[in-house]
Protein backbone atom coordinates (compact mmCIF):
# COMPACT_ATOMS: atom_id res chain seq x y z
CA UNK A 1 0.00 0.00 0.00
CA UNK A 2 2.96 2.37 1.08
CA UNK A 3 4.98 1.75 -2.42
CA UNK A 4 0.69 2.28 -4.10
CA UNK A 5 0.68 5.30 -2.19
CA UNK A 6 4.71 6.99 -3.39
CA UNK A 7 3.69 6.04 -6.89
CA UNK A 8 0.00 8.14 -6.74
CA UNK A 9 2.10 10.52 -5.49
CA UNK A 10 4.66 10.87 -8.32
CA UNK A 11 2.33 10.50 -10.77
CA UNK A 12 0.20 13.67 -9.38
CA UNK A 13 3.71 15.36 -9.08
CA UNK A 14 4.41 14.47 -13.03
CA UNK A 15 0.64 15.47 -13.89
CA UNK A 16 1.45 18.78 -12.31
CA UNK A 17 4.46 19.75 -13.87
CA UNK A 18 3.38 18.46 -17.61
CA UNK A 19 0.61 20.76 -17.08
CA UNK A 20 2.26 23.86 -15.93
CA UNK A 21 1.34 27.26 -17.95
CA UNK A 22 3.25 28.18 -20.68
CA UNK A 23 2.06 31.78 -20.69
CA UNK A 24 3.71 31.68 -17.20
CA UNK A 25 7.08 30.36 -17.25
CA UNK A 26 9.06 30.64 -14.34
CA UNK A 27 12.88 31.91 -14.49
CA UNK A 28 15.68 33.17 -12.34
CA UNK A 29 14.24 36.95 -12.88
CA UNK A 30 16.05 39.46 -11.24
CA UNK A 31 15.65 42.61 -13.35
CA UNK A 32 13.32 43.51 -16.03
CA UNK A 33 11.07 40.55 -16.45
CA UNK A 34 10.80 41.31 -20.73
CA UNK A 35 13.92 41.63 -20.92
CA UNK A 36 15.74 39.20 -18.86
CA UNK A 37 18.07 38.62 -15.76
CA UNK A 38 22.01 37.60 -16.51
CA UNK A 39 21.83 33.90 -17.98
CA UNK A 40 18.57 34.72 -20.35
CA UNK A 41 19.06 33.16 -23.44
CA UNK A 42 16.73 33.66 -26.38
CA UNK A 43 16.56 31.82 -29.67
CA UNK A 44 15.05 33.88 -32.90
CA UNK A 45 14.03 33.30 -36.38
CA UNK A 46 13.85 36.23 -38.41
CA UNK A 47 12.30 36.51 -42.24
CA UNK A 48 12.09 39.61 -44.14
CA UNK A 49 10.26 39.83 -47.09
CA UNK A 50 10.51 42.80 -50.06
CA UNK A 51 7.20 42.66 -52.44
CA UNK A 52 5.82 45.26 -54.78
CA UNK A 53 3.94 48.21 -52.96
CA UNK A 54 0.01 47.75 -52.88
CA UNK A 55 0.98 43.82 -53.20
CA UNK A 56 2.12 40.18 -52.92
CA UNK A 57 4.40 40.49 -55.68
CA UNK A 58 7.84 39.45 -54.76
CA UNK A 59 9.80 42.80 -56.02
CA UNK A 60 13.57 41.14 -55.99
CA UNK A 61 13.01 39.17 -59.30
CA UNK A 62 14.89 35.88 -59.84
CA UNK A 63 16.56 35.69 -63.51
CA UNK A 64 15.42 31.95 -64.94
CA UNK A 65 18.92 30.56 -65.03
CA UNK A 66 19.32 31.73 -61.46
CA UNK A 67 15.73 30.55 -59.98
CA UNK A 68 17.65 26.74 -59.69
CA UNK A 69 20.48 28.24 -58.52
CA UNK A 70 19.56 30.47 -55.48
CA UNK A 71 19.02 28.82 -51.94
CA UNK A 72 15.86 29.86 -50.96
CA UNK A 73 12.78 27.32 -51.97
CA UNK A 74 10.18 28.25 -54.43
CA UNK A 75 7.95 28.84 -52.09
CA UNK A 76 9.85 31.13 -50.29
CA UNK A 77 10.46 33.14 -53.66
CA UNK A 78 6.70 33.03 -54.11
CA UNK A 79 6.61 34.80 -50.73
CA UNK A 80 9.23 37.32 -51.69
CA UNK A 81 11.41 36.21 -49.14
CA UNK A 82 14.74 38.04 -49.28
CA UNK A 83 16.46 37.63 -45.83
CA UNK A 84 16.47 35.23 -43.52
CA UNK A 85 18.59 35.46 -39.57
CA UNK A 86 18.49 32.76 -36.96
CA UNK A 87 20.13 34.24 -34.09
CA UNK A 88 20.21 33.71 -30.23
CA UNK A 89 20.57 36.67 -28.11
CA UNK A 90 22.13 36.77 -24.69
CA UNK A 91 21.33 38.73 -21.43
CA UNK A 92 24.30 39.24 -19.32
CA UNK A 93 26.21 41.58 -17.35
CA UNK A 94 27.84 44.85 -18.65
CA UNK A 95 31.29 44.22 -20.38
CA UNK A 96 34.52 46.35 -18.58
CA UNK A 97 35.31 47.64 -22.18
CA UNK A 98 32.12 49.27 -22.56
CA UNK A 99 31.50 50.80 -18.95
CA UNK A 100 35.08 52.29 -19.45
CA UNK A 101 34.43 53.86 -23.02
CA UNK A 102 30.87 54.24 -22.88
CA UNK A 103 32.09 56.75 -19.63
CA UNK A 104 28.82 55.64 -18.11
CA UNK A 105 28.26 57.46 -14.67
CA UNK A 106 26.66 54.89 -12.20
CA UNK A 107 28.14 51.63 -11.04
CA UNK A 108 28.55 48.70 -12.88
CA UNK A 109 25.58 46.65 -11.44
CA UNK A 110 23.17 48.83 -12.41
CA UNK A 111 22.89 48.33 -16.02
CA UNK A 112 22.68 45.12 -18.22
CA UNK A 113 23.76 44.14 -21.43
CA UNK A 114 21.82 42.28 -24.57
CA UNK A 115 23.97 40.80 -27.34
CA UNK A 116 23.40 38.07 -29.89
CA UNK A 117 24.96 35.96 -32.99
CA UNK A 118 23.74 33.77 -35.93
CA UNK A 119 23.90 33.13 -39.20
CA UNK A 120 21.34 35.77 -41.93
CA UNK A 121 20.73 34.53 -45.67
CA UNK A 122 20.35 37.22 -48.01
CA UNK A 123 18.51 36.72 -51.23
CA UNK A 124 20.05 40.12 -52.72
CA UNK A 125 23.65 39.19 -52.14
CA UNK A 126 23.68 35.55 -53.02
CA UNK A 127 21.80 37.14 -56.59
CA UNK A 128 25.21 38.95 -56.78
CA UNK A 129 27.69 36.65 -56.39
CA UNK A 130 25.57 34.07 -58.76
CA UNK A 131 25.93 36.90 -60.92
CA UNK A 132 30.40 37.16 -60.95
CA UNK A 133 30.14 33.29 -60.94
CA UNK A 134 31.29 32.60 -57.25
CA UNK A 135 29.77 30.65 -54.29
CA UNK A 136 27.24 32.37 -52.11
CA UNK A 137 28.03 30.85 -48.05
CA UNK A 138 25.36 32.27 -45.22
CA UNK A 139 27.35 35.20 -43.43
CA UNK A 140 28.33 35.44 -39.89
CA UNK A 141 25.30 37.75 -37.89
CA UNK A 142 25.63 39.59 -34.92
CA UNK A 143 23.25 42.06 -33.46
CA UNK A 144 25.30 44.33 -31.75
CA UNK A 145 25.61 45.11 -27.87
CA UNK A 146 23.02 46.75 -26.31
CA UNK A 147 23.23 48.47 -23.05
CA UNK A 148 20.11 49.31 -21.04
CA UNK A 149 20.01 50.87 -17.43
CA UNK A 150 17.88 49.03 -14.66
CA UNK A 151 15.83 51.65 -12.89
CA UNK A 152 12.85 50.66 -10.20
CA UNK A 153 9.78 51.28 -12.83
CA UNK A 154 11.23 50.93 -16.38
CA UNK A 155 14.73 49.51 -18.35
CA UNK A 156 16.13 52.42 -19.80
CA UNK A 157 17.84 52.82 -23.07
CA UNK A 158 21.74 53.89 -22.96
CA UNK A 159 24.11 55.46 -25.16
CA UNK A 160 27.81 55.91 -25.14
CA UNK A 161 28.82 59.86 -23.79
CA UNK A 162 29.43 61.43 -27.33
CA UNK A 163 25.59 60.42 -28.12
CA UNK A 164 23.73 60.93 -25.30
CA UNK A 165 22.72 64.40 -26.33
CA UNK A 166 21.33 62.84 -29.53
CA UNK A 167 19.86 59.84 -28.27
CA UNK A 168 18.55 60.41 -24.61
CA UNK A 169 18.07 58.09 -22.23
CA UNK A 170 14.24 56.48 -22.67
CA UNK A 171 12.52 54.10 -21.58
CA UNK A 172 12.98 51.06 -23.62
CA UNK A 173 10.29 48.87 -21.64
CA UNK A 174 8.39 49.47 -18.39
CA UNK A 175 8.79 46.34 -15.85
CA UNK A 176 5.00 46.53 -15.40
CA UNK A 177 3.18 46.62 -18.51
CA UNK A 178 -0.37 47.81 -18.50
CA UNK A 179 -3.05 48.22 -21.21
CA UNK A 180 -3.06 51.81 -22.23
CA UNK A 181 0.53 52.47 -20.89
CA UNK A 182 2.44 54.80 -23.30
CA UNK A 183 5.89 56.32 -23.83
CA UNK A 184 8.70 57.71 -25.69
CA UNK A 185 10.88 54.35 -26.53
CA UNK A 186 13.07 55.95 -28.99
CA UNK A 187 14.51 59.90 -29.33
CA UNK A 188 17.10 61.74 -31.42
CA UNK A 189 17.41 65.10 -31.26
CA UNK A 190 19.37 66.89 -34.28
CA UNK A 191 21.91 69.19 -31.65
CA UNK A 192 21.77 71.97 -34.69
CA UNK A 193 18.05 72.86 -34.10
CA UNK A 194 15.54 73.42 -31.18
CA UNK A 195 13.51 70.36 -32.78
CA UNK A 196 13.43 66.87 -32.43
CA UNK A 197 13.89 65.10 -35.52
CA UNK A 198 12.70 61.51 -34.58
CA UNK A 199 10.62 59.95 -31.79
CA UNK A 200 9.51 56.34 -31.64
CA UNK A 201 6.01 56.58 -29.04
CA UNK A 202 5.22 52.85 -27.76
CA UNK A 203 1.55 51.68 -26.70
CA UNK A 204 0.53 48.91 -24.77
CA UNK A 205 -2.86 48.25 -26.67
CA UNK A 206 -3.94 44.91 -25.43
CA UNK A 207 -3.40 40.95 -24.74
CA UNK A 208 -3.68 38.25 -26.98
CA UNK A 209 -2.97 34.80 -27.61
CA UNK A 210 0.30 34.39 -29.58
CA UNK A 211 1.46 31.11 -30.96
CA UNK A 212 5.06 31.12 -32.50
CA UNK A 213 7.16 28.00 -32.55
CA UNK A 214 8.60 28.24 -28.59
CA UNK A 215 5.00 27.84 -27.80
CA UNK A 216 1.37 29.50 -27.44
CA UNK A 217 1.82 32.81 -25.13
CA UNK A 218 -0.52 35.29 -23.79
CA UNK A 219 1.21 37.99 -24.22
CA UNK A 220 1.05 42.20 -24.36
CA UNK A 221 0.75 43.41 -27.46
CA UNK A 222 2.55 46.64 -28.35
CA UNK A 223 1.81 49.18 -30.64
CA UNK A 224 4.79 51.45 -32.16
CA UNK A 225 4.51 54.75 -34.37
CA UNK A 226 7.50 56.78 -35.44
CA UNK A 227 7.14 60.71 -35.64
CA UNK A 228 9.08 62.65 -37.52
CA UNK A 229 9.75 66.68 -37.27
CA UNK A 230 10.83 69.16 -40.10
CA UNK A 231 9.17 67.97 -42.22
CA UNK A 232 6.28 66.62 -40.18
CA UNK A 233 5.10 63.40 -40.87
CA UNK A 234 4.35 59.64 -39.39
CA UNK A 235 4.36 55.72 -39.79
CA UNK A 236 3.60 53.38 -38.21
CA UNK A 237 6.24 50.56 -37.31
CA UNK A 238 4.41 47.21 -36.25
CA UNK A 239 3.26 45.56 -33.15
CA UNK A 240 5.87 43.58 -30.36
CA UNK A 241 4.36 40.76 -28.08
CA UNK A 242 5.81 40.63 -24.77
CA UNK A 243 5.58 37.78 -22.35
CA UNK A 244 6.56 37.73 -18.35
CA UNK A 245 9.34 35.62 -17.66
CA UNK A 246 10.52 34.89 -21.02
CA UNK A 247 10.48 38.75 -23.11
CA UNK A 248 9.64 39.40 -26.89
CA UNK A 249 7.86 36.44 -28.55
CA UNK A 250 7.15 38.36 -31.85
CA UNK A 251 7.79 41.32 -33.67
CA UNK A 252 5.68 42.02 -37.19
CA UNK A 253 6.11 44.89 -39.15
CA UNK A 254 4.40 45.75 -42.77
CA UNK A 255 5.60 49.02 -44.51
CA UNK A 256 6.91 50.82 -47.20
CA UNK A 257 10.15 51.28 -47.34
CA UNK A 258 12.56 53.67 -49.48
CA UNK A 259 16.22 53.00 -50.32
CA UNK A 260 18.94 54.46 -51.98
CA UNK A 261 20.28 52.19 -54.66
CA UNK A 262 23.76 52.69 -55.23
CA UNK A 263 24.43 50.46 -58.40
CA UNK A 264 22.15 53.11 -60.16
CA UNK A 265 22.10 55.85 -57.68
CA UNK A 266 18.64 55.73 -57.84
CA UNK A 267 15.70 55.49 -54.71
CA UNK A 268 13.60 52.00 -54.64
CA UNK A 269 10.37 52.13 -52.54
CA UNK A 270 9.16 48.20 -51.85
CA UNK A 271 7.32 46.93 -49.20
CA UNK A 272 8.71 45.13 -46.59
CA UNK A 273 7.37 42.51 -44.26
CA UNK A 274 9.33 41.45 -40.98
CA UNK A 275 8.53 38.41 -38.63
CA UNK A 276 10.94 38.44 -35.67
CA UNK A 277 9.33 34.83 -33.78
CA UNK A 278 10.67 33.44 -30.60
CA UNK A 279 12.11 29.71 -31.61
CA UNK A 280 13.23 28.67 -27.57
CA UNK A 281 14.41 30.26 -24.73
CA UNK A 282 16.70 29.18 -21.57
CA UNK A 283 17.68 30.17 -18.05
CA UNK A 284 20.97 29.13 -17.10
CA UNK A 285 22.09 29.33 -14.34
CA UNK A 286 25.18 31.57 -12.85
Amino acid sequence: MKILKLFLAMLIVLITISCSDVNNPVGPIESDPYIGSYGTERTYVETERWLEVNSNTPFVSIPKGFREKVSLTDKQIENGISQIKNYTEYVKPILDDFYISWKLPLSRDNYIQNEGKGKCYNLVDELKMLQSAKSYSVGNYQIGQDIYLKKIEAILTVQPSELQKQFPAVPFIKYSLQIGDTWIRYKFIDTTTSKSVIETVAEVVGRETINVQAGIFSAYKIKLKTYHYNPDYSFEEGYEYYVPNVGLILKESDMNVSQWNSNNNQTITFRQIIRKELVSFNFISK
